[in-house]
């Protein structure tokens, strides 16, 4: 099946911390990926989601290549590892994407094209 993705997914796995927004729910995670649109987060935290379910993701490290970000869950599985994860699918609010992550974004992608090796490609985009 061929996919049809409007932004360039970045393989980048990055700690963080989220919270369901307006609600008493939060946990640790990792980004799997992530684009100007969104994030692809997973976590081993189980939740129920709700119609319009928004969350917020943030870091505690200082080298975090954005500010805290707000995204819409768009889809949410359960993954079989040896460890149970979930994966959500993040849509990004349009009001929290900015400069910082897009130069960032653009300056690991630039690195992605110097890249002769194709391993290396493989590792780093999808």
């Amino acid at each position: 099946m061929l996919e049809n993705r409007r932004h360039f997914r970045l393989k980048q796995f990055i700690d963080v911390t989220w919270k369901l927004v307006d609600q008493d729910v939060s946990g640790e995670g990792m980004v799997v990926n992530i684009s100007t649109s969104g994030l692809l987060l997973q976590t081993d935290r189980v939740f129920k989601p709700t119609d319009e379910c928004f969350l917020t993701i943030e870091s505690g490290a200082e080298t975090l290549p954005f500010a805290s970000k707000k995204g819409k869950l768009m889809w949410f599985r359960r993954i079989h590892t040896p460890k149970e994860r979930y994966q959500c699918g993040i849509q990004f609010e349009s009001d929290t994407i900015d400069n910082k992550f897009k130069e960032w974004l653009e300056q690991k992608v630039n690195q992605l094209s110097e890249a002769g090796d194709a391993k290396i490609l493989g590792n780093m985009a999808f």
